[in-house]
């Protein structure tokens, strides 16, 4: 699943290779650990999800790196997405994959940042969860996080988000969902924890009944 597309607004349009003397600024970086449920059965995917905030011309971003010293894991991204929003640029990356077999690190995560003139620039990040969350069953997400705000996200049938958010009030079926997005397919309840911090996606369950 196209995981956290609620965050991406329309980028503004600008020549990636503009010339300019600039030099590379990371304002701040923000990291989501995302544990994905398909089933109810088995434990959960894992990612980081990260978005730093740049100064300035995030257009010309190159790529970026994300290095965890303690267990030597580290993720080139080359031309990471950007996007731009109230009067803020990002960088990002949602799809960070944890090592096979292995769990995305607690502690914490440095980063190097380069332009396409060759700027750098570095920051740190750092990321908390309960490592129980890496074998739970998606029942047990929910007590597991404590404090979390429920949103839903609703897709159509090739898997495009079409809504990311509370709920309406009006949603206690799934017809009244339907009323209002007469294309989506499914819909994923997805617990966040305070701070964005840790994400969990529950399974994905049908809107329209089957003949």
């Amino acid at each position: 699943m196209k995981l956290l597309r609620l965050f991406l607004l329309p980028v503004l349009a600008f020549s990636f290779f503009s010339c300019s003397d600039s030099e590379a600024d990371v304002v701040s970086a923000t990291a989501s650990a995302v544990f994905d449920f398909y089933d109810a059965e088995n434990p959960p995917s894992q990612r980081l999800a990260v978005f730093f905030q740049v100064s300035n011309e995030v257009q010309r971003t190159e790529s970026f790196v994300v290095s965890h010293a303690d267990s030597g894991y580290s993720w080139n991204v080359a031309k990471p997405g950007i996007f731009t929003g109230m009067n803020k640029s990002y960088a990002y990356s949602v799809n960070l994959n944890a090592p096979e077999g292995e769990s995305i690190p607690n502690g914490l995560y440095s980063v190097i940042y380069q332009d396409a003139a060759g700027n750098e620039d570095t920051i740190t990040f750092s990321v908390r969860y309960k490592e129980e969350l890496a074998q739970a069953k998606a029942e047990n997400c929910r007590e597991l996080l404590g404090a979390a705000t429920e949103n839903i996200a609703l897709y159509n049938d090739v898997g495009e988000l079409l809504f990311m958010g509370k709920a309406k009030n009006s949603w206690k079926t799934n017809e009244a969902v339907l009323k209002d997005y007469k294309l989506a397919s499914t819909k994923r309840l997805c617990y966040v924890s305070p701070g964005n911090s840790v994400i969990c996606m529950m399974p994905a369950e049908n809107l329209k009944s089957e003949n």
